[in-house]
């Protein structure tokens, strides 16, 4: 990979003041920030007017949803995964190609350069659908956590049916652990060292769709094999209520006493944690994940940012799936992110934009357990150039807000990951948008053919779940996170 100098651009990190800078790149990382820098050999990327700021880092989304934009109602979540998921079109390996290279690249041209892929991957052709994930990621050249979504237990088993006594919920699949296990550790021998912007992950489903035995098997492996663990966690009151259920006691302190919980662990949603769990959480030093868009649409609530900020705990954020989102795009993510914590305490204590990207990029680095989200020396060379011709060089707090309130990915003109340019003014260095686009179009063709049987099978589990959730309306707890 040949050297590159990106001459006079103005720097925008969060840890250091902004200034006009060039930057140096050598074999994937920043090798030096200065004045004046020259190699000989290099290529020269003129940046005058141009921003120059980390890459943004989206900390969890499922690429198999990447094309699924207005295909799904408004809906609590356990409705919405019976509409989005059991009643959705049969998904080839082809698909499963095609929907992650849609939203790597959707991503790319939003400013963000990494993500974490909590991606459904079918245990009945495992490999060929993980393969076709990874291959659409190393053709489109975005930084990847990819995380098999899988559980060992019906979905029908994970809800909180004590509260209706003997209604029949559709039957789902269950699947063996141990094979489940041979499978990810299948996957990640294959995956690790294959690119270093591939990094294999382990994505048990959520507590209450995984079995102890499974959960203690991912424990095992990625302790094994030093891999991050990434998991869905108290996404809804639903999920307070049957991890009482199921444990007798708080599915935080369950998976804690599993081992589950650790500097290598990220945790989706988070919506529904209580103070208790929360300092557990920052004890063991686990990453969240805030999915403002998603948690929104599922009408899930609001997360407690302020407290687990307060309690020590990185936060990262994503954009989730574009079935409960409709877009990849982080800047909107940002921008939800902040604005949603105006609905709680006094003014003096909302976050500012500033704070909520900075923490975006620590928080998603921390997530992946990669050197990113910085514009230092030895940092992986993750780097947006942004036109500025909408936004005002005033000071920093000004400028990203600008930024997360205003901008849509529209100024993005250039985009390198680990030291090569995958974006050039806008254009894909790597692949045949053309030829994606039309893959992409055929894609969301079936996905709306497919309504009439999509509608068919959530009707079957309209009965049952509606009835739960008139049940857990009347749950009492000492805390909510809802408007009533």
């Amino acid at each position: 990979m040949d050297p590159i100098i990106i001459k006079g651009a103005q720097l925008l990190d969060p840890d250091t003041p902004m200034c006009v800078k060039d930057i140096r790149v050598e074999d994937g990382k920043i090798a030096e920030i200065g004045s004046n820098l020259t190699l000989g050999g290099a290529e020269v990327i003129d940046a005058q007017n141009m921003l120059a700021m980390p890459g943004l880092i989206n900390g969890h989304t499922h690429s198999g949803q990447s094309l699924d934009r207005g295909t799904t109602p408004n809906l609590p979540l356990d409705l919405w995964i019976a509409w989005a998921v059991f009643g959705s079109v049969d998904r080839t390996p082809e698909d499963a190609y095609t929907t992650a290279a849609a939203g790597a690249l959707e991503m790319l041209r939003t400013g963000c350069t990494a993500v974490l892929d909590q991606v459904y991957i079918p245990p009945g052709n495992f490999d060929a659908h993980a393969e076709a994930v990874v291959t659409a990621y190393e053709d489109v050249g975005l930084r990847v956590g990819v995380a098999p979504m899988i559980g060992d237990l019906d979905f029908a088993e994970s809800l909180p049916k004590h509260l209706i006594g003997n209604v029949e919920l559709p039957t789902g699949q269950s699947f063996e652990p141990s094979m489940l296990a041979a499978l990810m550790e299948g996957f990640i021998e294959r995956s690790r060292g294959r690119s270093p912007r591939i990094m294999p992950m382990l994505g048990p489903s959520a507590p209450q769709r995984c079995s102890d035995e499974y959960l203690a098997t991912n424990v095992e492996l990625a302790d094994r094999y030093g891999v991050g663990l990434h998991t869905h966690l108290l996404e809804t009151k639903s999920q307070v209520v049957v991890g009482h259920a199921l444990y007798g006691r708080s599915t935080v302190e369950h998976l804690d006493a599993l081992g589950v919980l650790g500097p290598h662990t990220s945790l989706a949603h988070v919506v529904w944690a209580d103070d208790d769990d929360i300092a557990i959480i920052a004890e063991r030093g686990a990453t969240v994940v805030h999915n403002p868009w998603s948690n929104l649409r599922c009408g899930s609530g609001v997360m407690p940012m302020g407290a687990l900020v307060e309690a020590g705990v990185q936060v990262a954020v994503g954009t989730d799936g574009a079935a409960s989102n409709d877009n990849q795009n982080m800047f909107e993510a940002l921008k939800l992110a902040t604005l949603l914590q105006t609905l709680g305490g006094h003014h003096h204590h909302w976050p500012t934009a500033e704070a909520v990207w900075a923490r975006s990029l620590s928080g998603g680095a921390a997530a992946l357990q990669a050197p990113i989200g910085r514009l230092a020396p030895g940092a992986l060379a993750d780097i947006v150039l942004l036109d500025l011709d909408r936004h005002v060089l005033a000071d920093r707090a000004s400028l990203v807000a600008s930024l997360a309130y205003a901008e849509h990915g529209e100024s993005v003109d250039t985009v390198m990951v680990h030291g090569e340019i995958v974006l050039r003014e806008r254009r894909s260095t790597r692949i045949d948008e053309s030829n994606l686009g039309e893959r992409s179009r055929a894609f969301q063709r079936r996905l709306h053919d497919n309504l009439d049987e999509r509608v068919a099978t959530f009707e079957t589990w309209v009965p049952g779940l509606e009835r739960i959730e008139s049940e857990l309306n009347q749950v009492p707890l000492q805390f909510d996170r809802r408007l009533r």
